[in-house]
């Protein structure tokens, strides 16, 4: 009956077993004791190589960074490389230096990404319990307590948007968080479910609640049918492209829902619902607002065995596929980002394959980062973002890097 009871309710010594149970899994597939998903199955068509370069005077100038799982160093890394490829500089991610007792739902993969001028970041976590500022050399800069999840997004004034979870980062109390990246201070905070959800009514259905529903307490990652929005992703429509979009102003807020299939726009200051979707994306993540007035999509098409990048008119709701005639082919059923660079063309994630690409405006790779881990294997890549060749105020440095 006790057995019973541990299978059903994640009882002691459940959290014990699952654990042993996935070490022995990841070490039956990968021959390693790495984190579980840590290690992936490269693309078909991936060399192996770190860096490969097919179409050199394509690329955008400046800077691209990449965080993944360092399975040489066995921890999380961020490299940073010129449009050259070649490696500029590195930052160690040592959760323990940032949150000595460990993360309560037992992950510490970093996820959202931001990278100042100064040569220091930002980084949330996939379900830690700290956001953090860490300076060249790693070291915290600032530490701020909380479940804050998924993507960092920057606004006009230079502060950050992030996701904040209570007591899980999939819980159902979600909050939309504006903040201070100087020092982590919070400037602005959106309550999903009374600020956006209830004030709807009947209209509540576009979030699959009712207006009454009685949302739970969860202390711990919940499992994943109950994971009812999964929030992942917060867009900012910025000053320079909003005549780009005539039904919204800069400000409004770009939001995805991976359990729902649904991508939102919501006005920051009166929690208002201004336009919705669900799909023509399966499980998606990231989504952008473009200078070509569109939102792009990264639609992981999880289950379906090919993943794309699709854009969408919010007007008239027409739907493009830029990459379909390319030559590239990637499937990435969970996590990934994209960014469309200023001369068109698009640096893509794909995190179950530990690689990122950047692609020419029809579909054609121009460059090919590889995480490799192994003759067999590649590292885990939870993100990458390009940054303008002026960013900097001097090449991130530490004489302790790498």
């Amino acid at each position: 009956m006790y057995g019973v009871l541990v299978g059903a309710y994640n009882y002691w010594p459940f959290h014990t077993l699952d654990q042993i149970k996935n070490i022995v899994k990841t070490f039956t597939e990968t021959g390693t004791l790495s984190p579980e998903n840590l290690l992936v199955i490269p693309a078909q068509d991936a060399p192996r190589e770190r860096i490969t370069t097919y179409g050199a005077s394509q690329l955008q100038e400046g800077y691209y960074a990449f965080l993944g799982w360092d399975n040489q160093a066995k921890h999380y890394t961020v490299w940073i490389h010129n449009h050259k490829g070649e490696k500029l500089h590195t930052w160690k991610i040592d959760y323990t230096s940032l949150d000595p007792d460990g993360p309560l739902n037992g992950s510490d993969m970093p996820h959202g990404l931001h990278i100042l001028p100064d040569g220091s970041l930002i980084l949330t976590f996939e379900m830690g319990d700290v956001m953090a500022r860490i300076d060249g050399c790693g070291k915290p800069v600032w530490v701020k307590n909380g479940i804050f999840h998924h993507s960092l997004e920057k606004d006009d004034d230079g502060n950050l948007w992030t996701w904040r979870g209570k007591g899980s980062s999939y819980g159902d109390h979600q909050y939309i968080v504006k903040f201070d990246p100087e020092n982590g201070s919070t400037l602005k905070e959106i309550d999903l479910m009374e600020d956006i959800i209830r004030p709807l009514g009947e209209g509540a259905s576009i979030f699959n609640v009712r207006p009454d529903y009685k949302t739970r307490d969860i202390d711990k990652d919940p499992p994943e049918n109950e994971d009812i929005f999964h929030p992942n992703d917060v867009d900012v429509l910025l000053s320079d492209i909003e005549d780009a979009f005539p039904d919204f102003v800069a400000g409004d807020l770009l939001l995805s829902f991976r359990k729902i299939n649904l991508v939102a726009v919501v006005d920051q200051d009166t929690k208002r619902l201004k336009w919705w979707s669900h799909g023509p994306w399966r499980f998606q993540h990231d989504p952008d607002y473009t200078s070509e007035g569109k939102i792009s999509v990264y639609n992981n098409n999880t289950h379906r065995g090919r993943s794309e990048i699709i854009k969408i008119d919010p007007k008239t709701r027409e739907v493009t596929n830029e990459l379909l005639n390319g030559d590239i082919n990637f499937y990435n059923g969970w996590m990934g980002k994209h960014q469309y660079l200023p001369n068109g063309t698009l640096l893509l994630v794909s995190s179950g394959e530990g690689r990122a690409l950047v692609l020419s405006k029809n579909g054609t790779k121009l460059f090919e980062f590889n995480n490799i881990a192994s003759a067999k294997h590649n590292g885990h890549v939870e993100n990458g973002l390009w940054l303008p060749k002026d960013y900097f105020d001097s090449i991130p440095s530490c004489l302790m890097a790498n």
